[in-house]
């Protein structure tokens, strides 16, 4: 009892509380009881099966497998049934309840009319039956009841708040600005063997390009070699001796470069670069010698839709939105419900009348509305910080975005439900959101270019979709129309994820 006064509460409740107890020790015991109640205004809820205990209390319950019998002051339920004791009076109800009393025929008019003999006894089943039945209902008021408790149980946990509001932001700054494919400033340096005037214009060329940042000129191989290494070139452009003479000639001298090959990605973008330079340096110093332009049969001249300067930022931040909306939702989820299990609040989820279903998904709404307030975070910043131009139907992409973070925050719940410790449903939601979402969803790779396992991996996985759908909207202006087959998929993962969930969850400690 001094443990649960500790904290002052405001409602106290005390199951048997004198079980086992002496009668001088039950005395004292209520008189502590009542002091609670009449001086300090505690709110006291007691079960007990002493009678004179009941008559203490302001309002009682009578109750028979798990049915209330009869609720009102000790003295009303006493004078209801004409006994001239409470314990007089429960017995009778326990005899009615359960039909054993032995009454005559005549006290029947309490059976409704209509009803013939023997019924009565089994009404009090039959309302057993109906309030079995309605307990196992859907409850909405259940279910909110418990996204009420998660919400409260997010404020109260300042680490487990800040991730779920400020964590996927912080991720897409970092990302927004460390994933780039743009290869600017490229740090290069020559070794000129020619040291001519049409060696001189070559490089200068070059140096011109916003691409490629000149650093100070090599004097041997030795020196290429170790500045490489050490990481202070990217690339390094040799000349060979004799290159003027040959241009002036008419001949297509030889250009070295060399690529720091330990970035395979940026080494290809660099020759990319470097050849359309020294291609379009060539012809102009042949035309500036006279020999007139060089000209080929036909042209190919390439033009980019969507995103015409090929930034990388365009590119890759709407794409970063569903990586982001994948991971931390779906972590966050797992762990709110496996806390449960660790902490052992669980046992109260077992031992109440809500459905496994009303559970998971009151869990889960206060999870969904923070990912959308984080969706809205991410949206803003692409536009407002990253400048990524938004084209498309705002309401497409919010609502594929809802439809996603739904199915993502129900991965997080199917995790739940097949681990028992924080520690596993971190690594199992990780694993199972990341890498799929960057491997198989079409990120990095088109999902029609994966074979076997891996494209049916990608051809039913949320991200894949909501990358269509976030792409398609931020680059090529498209909305619900075009984007259909995209939602479908979504919309058809939610009831599958959650009903699954459910079907795994264990209404029953182990």
């Amino acid at each position: 009892l001094a443990v649960a006064v500790l904290h002052r509460p405001d409602v106290l409740i005390l199951d048997e509380p004198t079980s086992g107890v002496d009668p001088v020790a039950r005395d004292g015991f209520w008189e502590l009881i009542v002091d609670l109640s009449r001086g300090d205004g505690v709110t006291i809820f007691i079960t007990t099966h002493f009678m004179n205990e009941a008559q203490r209390c302001d309002r009682i319950s009578l109750m028979h497998a798990g049915r209330i019998l009869a609720s009102d002051t000790p003295a009303a339920i006493a004078a209801t049934r004409g006994t001239d004791s409470l314990e007089e009076a429960f017995v009778a109800y326990l005899e009615e309840a359960s039909g054993s009393a032995d009454q005559p025929a005549p006290a029947a008019p309490a059976v409704p009319a209509g009803v013939g003999d023997g019924a009565a006894p089994s009404a009090p089943r039959e309302d057993a039956a109906r309030h079995a039945e309605r307990l196992a209902r859907f409850s909405l008021a259940r279910l909110l009841s418990f996204s009420a408790r998660e919400a409260t149980e997010l404020r109260r946990d300042p680490v487990r708040l800040t991730l779920a509001l400020l964590g996927s932001l912080v991720l897409m700054l970092v990302m927004g600005y460390g994933i780039t494919m743009d290869v600017e400033d490229l740090h290069y340096a020559v070794l000129d063997h020619d040291r001519s005037l049409a060696s001189d214009s070559y490089t200068l060329r070059i140096a011109g390009s916003r691409y490629f940042l000149e650093q100070p000129p090599l004097e041997s191989h030795a020196d290429l070699d170790a500045r490489m290494r050490a990481g202070r070139l990217a690339m390094a452009i040799e000349i060979p001796p004799g290159f003027g003479r040959d241009l002036a000639r008419g001949k297509a001298p030889q250009v070295a470069v060399w690529l720091d090959g330990s970035m395979p990605l940026r080494a290809e973008l660099a020759r990319g670069y470097v050849g359309g330079v020294h291609a379009q340096t060539l012809a102009d110093v042949i035309a500036e010698s006279g020999a007139g332009p060089l000209r080929a049969l036909a042209s190919v001249e390439p033009r980019y839709r969507y995103n015409p300067e090929l930034l990388s930022l365009v590119a890759m931040v709407p794409k970063v939105i569903p990586l982001l909306l994948v991971f931390i939702p779906a972590m966050l989820t797992a762990l709110g419900v496996v806390r449960e299990k660790e902490l052992g609040s669980i046992l109260n989820v077992y031992t109440t009348p809500v459905t496994k279903l009303e559970f998971l998904v009151g869990k889960q709404l206060p999870y969904i509305a923070l990912s959308m307030f984080n969706f809205a975070l991410m949206f803003v910043l692409a536009v407002a910080l990253f400048q990524v131009p938004f084209k498309g139907s705002l309401p497409a992409l919010a609502t594929g975005a809802l439809l996603y973070v739904t199915a993502t925050t129900g991965l997080g719940l199917l995790a739940s439900t097949l681990t028992a410790s924080q520690v596993a449903a971190l690594a199992g939601t990780s694993i199972g959101t990341l890498l799929p979402a960057i491997q198989f969803s079409g990120l990095m790779d088109p999902v029609s270019s994966l074979e076997g396992g891996g494209y049916w991996i990608g051809a039913i996985y949320p991200t894949t979709h909501f990358l269509t759908i976030a792409s398609g909207t931020f680059s090529k202006a498209l909305g619900f129309a075009e984007l259909g087959s995209a939602f479908m998929p979504l919309a058809l993962a939610i009831p599958v994820l959650t009903f699954l969930s459910a079907l795994l969850l264990k209404k029953q400690a182990k």
